[in-house]
């Protein structure tokens, strides 16, 4: 049996998403109002740096609708409420084609799947959902969209067994940078300039 992509990518980046996911450790970290801020703030600095390099080489994918699933500007409101400061964009990576970048968004949108059930958590625990507006930004869409970013997924990562490797170095490479700029110290992350926003 052929395995599909999506599969691929699972197999290729689980372990780095429980990875992230412990260390993230979300619900007690949005439990202390001061952490609440400095996680939206890393939020933002990545979806932000994410979107300057992706949206070149993502815009123009039919049916994926890219505009409509960047983050980094619910991201910057959510910091206004929280009395953050709007972050630059963190240096990324630049993926180096349309099916690497589509590993990357796959990271991300497969963070929005996750945060969702945090969302849950927070509310089920009596927890206001104060500046966490980002945890779930599509609503009762959540589960269509990620139906439809499943097949764009499948098509153009089996467009060739190129494309197929590329997506999942895409993915890995997207996880470990998640990783590094939500978790580890703040002063080891160097800032792009505020233009990353493009």
């Amino acid at each position: 049996m052929v395995e599909t992509v999506l599969a691929r990518l699972r197999a290729a980046t689980s372990e780095a998403q429980l990875r992230l996911e412990t260390r993230l450790d979300l619900i007690e970290r949005i439990a202390i109002p001061d952490e609440r801020r400095r996680l939206v703030e890393r939020f933002q600095a990545l979806h932000l740096g994410a979107e300057g390099v992706m949206a070149p080489l993502l815009s123009g994918i039919v049916g994926l609708g890219y505009a409509g699933r960047r983050r980094s500007v619910e991201l910057a409101s959510d910091l206004a409420v929280l009395g953050g400061q709007t972050q630059s964009g963190r240096r990324i990576a630049t993926p180096s084609n349309a099916a690497e970048a589509m590993g990357r968004l796959y990271v991300l949108e497969t963070m929005t799947q996750s945060a969702k059930a945090v969302a849950r958590q927070v509310t089920a625990r009596g927890m206001n959902m104060r500046g966490l507006s980002f945890l779930d930004p599509y609503g009762a869409e959540t589960g269509e969209r990620w139906r439809k970013f499943v097949l764009i997924l499948e098509r153009e990562g089996s467009v060739s067994e190129k494309a197929g490797d590329d997506m999942v170095r895409g993915a890995v490479t997207g996880f470990v940078q998640a990783e590094r700029w939500l978790c580890d110290t703040a002063s080891a992350l160097p800032v792009a300039p505020a233009t990353t926003s493009a």
